[in-house]
C-alpha cells in the first residue's frame, strides 16, 4: 500500500467481497475435512471479522463524508 490513497480507486475495486466470501467458506471447509485446527480457523475467523470491520469503518466514513460535504462555488 502506498503512502498516496489516490490512486487506489474506490473500496468496490480494492475489496473483492465474493472472493472473500469463497476463502472463508474454504477455510470452513477445511475446518471440517480435518485439514486445519479449530485454533487455526478461529484465528482465520478472527482476521476476516478485522478486515469487515475495518472495510464497515471506510464505507461509514465514505457515506459520512458524502452526506456532509458542502459544495464549494468556483471562482470564475
Amino acid at each position: 500500500m502506498t503512502a498516496d490513497n489516490e490512486d487506489l480507486g474506490p473500496m468496490t475495486q480494492r475489496f473483492d467481497l465474493l472472493r472473500f466470501t469463497d476463502s472463508l467458506i474454504a477455510d470452513l471447509e477445511l475446518l471440517r475435512a480435518g485439514k486445519i485446527s479449530i485454533r487455526d480457523a478461529q484465528a482465520r475467523a478472527l482476521l476476516a471479522k478485522h478486515v469487515l470491520r475495518s472495510v464497515h469503518y471506510v464505507i461509514s466514513a465514505q457515506k459520512f463524508l458524502a452526506e456532509n460535504a458542502t459544495a464549494i462555488e468556483e471562482k470564475k
